[in-house]
């Protein structure tokens, strides 16, 4: 019996057909991503965002902006300071396709 495609397949044939559109969604992927963590290292922290801006130089506003998935201005400068301020561990990686998959299953099977 063949596999039935579920819609996240069919996103995944179209994303891989089409390079710009792969590009775009990746980085709004990030984006939301980057966003979640910052809330989430703040707040198992202890710290309000007024707290977390005191620690790495800036207002309130700043991570407020930060922790919103329509920020853009990520730096790594930024997030090295937001990692060590809530000890967190920033870690920057580039995840070939191949592997996306296992990677995928990974941490699907730790959030599960």
């Amino acid at each position: 019996m063949a596999k039935r495609k579920t819609l996240l397949d069919e996103i995944q044939e179209e994303l891989g057909a089409d390079r710009e559109l792969n590009e775009l969604y990746q980085r709004e992927l990030a984006k939301l991503d980057i966003a979640e963590q910052i809330t989430t290292v703040r707040e198992r922290a202890g710290l309000s965002q007024a707290a977390l801006a005191r620690r790495i130089g800036t207002q309130q506003a700043g991570v407020a902006r930060m922790e919103n998935q329509t920020y853009r201005s990520y730096t790594m400068t930024t997030l090295a300071k937001i990692a060590a301020a809530t000890g967190a561990t920033l870690e920057v990686k580039l995840v070939p396709k191949a592997a996306r998959a296992h990677v995928s299953r990974q941490t699907r099977h730790r959030r599960g």
